[in-house]
């Protein structure tokens, strides 16, 4: 923010803040909410043939959209340092940083100036609200997609200015990017449209033109991803705008002045009925017509129309699958704040022309405050029993954390004090399939297979095709000397789940105890296949096929 100071160290200068205040995320570990699914567990991410499956498949893990550079990275990753923590939180580290760069850079190039554009890229670079994008593992796809769409909007906005096809090539290969990363970034054109219209001062139909093969790309990402979307929860056509616009004050309210930051907000129940549910869309509507009255546009129009814009994939206009747990999230404002950021950097750049020196300790003080808040936060994110205890401090009713810190509870051994937590979810949520399947597991272990099975039997029930519950229930039928009932229920479930290594793991043990050993052998085969690097299928499945040569032999 020092007048004459080249764009290119600037930047370098915030990337280099950004990458100090997330240090600490080194020593964090992984977290029992997506990083089991998309990473650990992900049977692509260690397999040596692993780029062909990320590549080829609209779901990956099964019932969760692609995004295929995203899981690349982690495929690449894995070869370089295996599950080691520290290495996924270094790239996503260096992701934020980079993304902060890119965003001053950015706010230049639309003429914001370096004092403006310093301290946006400064409140980006140190925003609690960012740190669920950057100490989330899982959220990889947030901070990879967000550098991809901030060199295509730099790309684009030189390709404009200079005339150049280089540039406009690669601004369409950056936007390709951006959404092989996270298919959300489908709103980089309209963002780009706005951009344009603030630098021309008009709308130009060649800038629309020019950005209709962005609008193409993204469609098709759009239908991909829906098409391999989770079955969303129902929500009523009225309420629809009505969460849209209390969503969009919500991020409003907490980028400007952020309350308890939870991993999962309690979901507010709309009311159509109530007068209090229409202001915010009253008010919205107000903000709209204002902005587009007034002349001629400025970056503040850049500013709240990117942040609105970027915003309508997650507002729960259409519907996802989160919004069964909430309408809103902090990671889903990641891109979205740089506009609420420089309209706020506009605002302190007013101040700064009549008051220098208060305008510049006010804004080196807010930054220093967003950045004390943001190293909490990040301690949050330390490992999945931190998370969730932090969650239910602040959001007691959450079924789903109790579930949650209950697992990673489980995974120290700590069976006992799992229970509890387990037993006050199902009683807040009584169909809820992986708190009895967690019970079971419990059970099971303390040797307790009747009350086991009664859990497992309520977990199948609401989820008759899920190979992971199919499993937990299979070991308790087999522990009950119930062979065959076991036999079905995988047999079953893995019609369903093909890739469930560990549902095949089981049955291939089952037939072992029964002598079909070929039979198994197919089985532990499709299991080290799904999941290469589990050394006990491959030591199972080599001591196998050797009891198979005996027996071939005798």
């Amino acid at each position: 923010m020092v007048r004459g100071m080249s764009a290119g160290f600037q930047a370098a200068l915030l990337a280099l803040l950004a990458a100090a205040l997330y240090l600490p995320t080194l020593n964090n570990g992984f977290v029992n909410w997506d990083d089991d699914r998309l990473l650990l567990d992900n049977p692509a991410v260690a397999r040596d043939d692993g780029l062909a499956i990320i590549w080829s498949r609209p779901e990956l893990p099964e019932g969760f959209p692609n995004y295929p550079l995203t899981f690349t990275t982690y495929w690449v990753e894995h070869r370089l340092w295996g599950f080691t923590p520290a290495g996924y939180h270094a790239v996503n580290l260096l992701l934020h940083a980079l993304a902060t760069a890119l965003v001053c850079l950015f706010v230049r190039a639309l003429g914001g100036g370096a004092w403006v554009a310093g301290l946006t890229a400064a409140l980006f670079a140190t925003h609690p609200m960012q740190v669920e994008s950057v100490a989330w593992v899982a959220e990889r796809k947030n901070v990879l997609a967000a550098v991809w769409y901030l060199a295509a909007a730099l790309a684009f906005l030189r390709h404009r200015r200079t005339g150049s096809e280089a540039a406009y090539a690669l601004s369409l290969l950056c936007c390709a990017a951006a959404l092989l990363s996270k298919t959300a970034t489908i709103t980089l054109p309209f963002s780009l449209l706005l951009a344009d219209r603030v630098l021309r001062g008009r709308w130009d139909p060649a800038a629309l033109a020019r950005l209709a093969p962005m609008l193409l790309l993204g469609a098709a990402a759009a239908l991909v991803t829906l098409n391999a979307e989770a079955e969303p929860p129902a929500i009523a056509f009225l309420e629809r705008p009505l969460v849209a616009a209390s969503a969009l004050w919500f991020y409003a309210r907490q980028l400007l002045a952020p309350s308890a930051l939870l991993p999962v907000y309690p979901r507010w129940s709309i009311d159509p009925s109530a007068l209090l549910w229409w202001l915010p869309l009253l008010a919205a509507s107000v903000v709209a017509i204002l902005l587009l009255l007034r002349r001629p546009p400025g970056l503040t129009h850049w500013g709240a129309g990117h942040f609105a814009v970027t915003l309508l994939p997650v507002l729960g206009l259409v519907p996802f699958g989160f919004t069964e747990y909430s309408f809103v999230a902090d990671r889903h404002v990641y891109l979205a704040s740089i506009g609420v950021f420089l309209i706020a950097a506009l605002g302190l750049d007013w101040l700064r022309q009549r008051q220098a020196v208060s305008a510049t300790a006010l804004a080196v003080a807010l930054v220093v405050l967003l950045g004390v808040r943001s190293a909490r936060q990040i301690a949050v994110w330390h490992d999945g029993e931190s998370l969730w205890r932090y969650e239910l401090l602040h959001a007691p009713d959450s079924w789903l954390a109790r579930n949650n810190l209950a697992m990673a509870l489980i995974n120290q051994q700590r069976l006992d004090e799992a229970v509890p937590f387990l037993e006050e979810a199902l009683a807040i949520r009584p169909n809820y399939a992986e708190a009895h399947n967690n019970l079971a597991l419990i059970r099971y272990r303390q040797g307790a297979f009747a009350a086991a099975e009664q859990h497992s039997r309520a977990a199948a029930a609401l989820k008759p095709y899920d190979g992971g519950l199919a499993k937990n229930f299979a070991l308790t039928l087999i522990a009950l000397g119930r062979r065959d009932e076991a036999e079905r229920e995988l047999r079953h479930a893995l019609r369903d789940s093909p890739d469930a290594a560990e549902a095949r793991y089981v049955l291939a043990d089952l037939l072992l105890q029964q002598g079909r050993t070929e039979e198994a052998v197919r089985e532990l085969q499709a299991a080290v296949a799904s999941r290469p690097d589990w050394t006990e299928a491959r030591e199972k499945l080599a001591a196998a096929k050797t009891q198979m040569d005996t027996e071939g032999h005798r």
